[in-house]
């Protein structure tokens, strides 16, 4: 089986310990984590770099050229993609341009309060620091797929990481 798992949330939320969680709960599964963040650092030079004009299409597809790569190499894998996909569009740029996979799950991570994922954001040093501002702005655009939307997934999970 083929299996792909978005992980969504904004900056700061724990995407990135989730995946790693995930793959340290399930050693024996061969799981790899395709990551915006670390793709962007590859293309652009830096966490903090951007490729020409913002235009993160770029890094979403790079990354579907390294999951589509990942998915020739293995008959049986696990890709956690690590994006925020705060909205249905971007979650449905994977799914439509992913379809060697046969399994696919959305990962709704979530806060009951968000001001955890400020601090959080706030304790990253260096380039990985995202700009309160534009944290605060990805909280306020972060959407609940649309019914529309969850037919295209296998199994749709909210989890809660201040619980």
């Amino acid at each position: 089986m083929k299996k792909l798992v978005l992980v969504s949330g904004p900056a700061g939320i724990g995407k990135s310990t989730y995946c790693v969680k995930y793959m340290n709960a399930h050693p024996d599964e061969k799981s790899f984590i395709v990551a915006a963040d670390e793709v962007r650092k590859d293309l652009c030079g830096d966490y903090d770099k951007f490729p020409p004009n913002r235009d993160m299409s770029i890094v979403y597809n790079e990354m579907i050229n390294r999951i589509h790569k990942l998915a020739e190499e293995h008959q049986e894998l696990i890709v956690l993609v690590d994006t925020t996909m705060l909205f249905d569009e971007r979650r449905l740029f994977f799914v439509e341009n992913l379809p060697e996979f046969n399994y696919r799950e959305l990962v709704l991570l979530k806060l009951h309060d968000y001001n955890i994922a400020i601090a959080r954001n706030a304790s990253r040093v260096g380039p990985k620091h995202v700009p309160d501002e534009v944290v605060i702005d990805m909280i306020k655009n972060y959407f609940d797929p649309t019914p529309e939307t969850l037919i295209h997934f296998d199994n749709y999970r909210e989890v809660f990481l201040d619980e």
